[in-house]
């Protein structure tokens, strides 16, 4: 009965992922697709949940709003706990804390992969000489330039070409990602192991 109740529910928190994971999306446009029964039902299912963590002023850093993906790594968790007491009938500390490891990397290289997606673009529009005024440029520039400046000044003192920077900042990021990945893996597999 317990398996079959947390079944149940680890289903429900999947489909409740996704209609978030639609509200936030749909957030980035406008337009007819904003103006529908089927947005405004989103609106109502959804917005309460988000709101919630919206309140929560550290998600905020600079212009961007982290408390959508804080609210998707919850969602994660909370599914893998009813998923692993549906398979297994319990929930031990350990695999609790593996969860929210696996949940907060997942998202973390999910922007690591952004950005690195973001320098090729922008190193693509540099070896072919396009505008940089264009906006596309403009706003990669923007996005990419406080992390490659921080990047750089982990190496170096001395200002760097922004080519140069582009290219440590892949490197970096890169390294940071499939090393990271390791160690979470590593780290999440023994987590789930302990007894506790």
């Amino acid at each position: 009965m317990v398996k079959v109740l947390m079944s149940t529910l680890s289903a429900l928190v999947s489909f409740y992922t996704l209609i978030v994971v639609v509200r936030i999306l749909l957030t980035w446009f406008s337009g007819p697709l904003g103006y529908g029964r089927v947005y405004f039902f989103l609106i109502r299912v959804t917005d309460p949940y988000l709101n919630y963590f919206r309140q929560f002023p550290f998600f905020k850093v600079g212009r961007f709003d982290f408390s959508p993906v804080a609210a998707l790594i919850a969602l994660s968790v909370l599914g893998n706990i009813f998923h692993s007491i549906a398979l297994f009938g319990r929930i031990t500390l350990g695999s609790l804390l593996s969860f929210t490891l696996e949940a907060v990397w997942s998202a973390v290289s999910f922007f690591l992969f952004l950005y690195l997606l973001m320098i090729i673009l922008r190193l693509v529009g540099i070896l072919f000489h396009s505008n940089s005024t264009r906006p596309l440029w403009m706003t990669l520039d923007m996005l990419l330039s406080p992390i490659l400046i921080r990047i750089s000044h982990l190496f170096t003192k001395k200002p760097v070409s922004y080519i140069h920077g582009l290219l440590l900042g892949f490197a970096f990021l890169l390294t940071l990602r499939i090393l990271g990945g390791i160690m979470v893996e590593r780290l999440t597999t023994f987590l789930y192991r302990l007894p506790f």
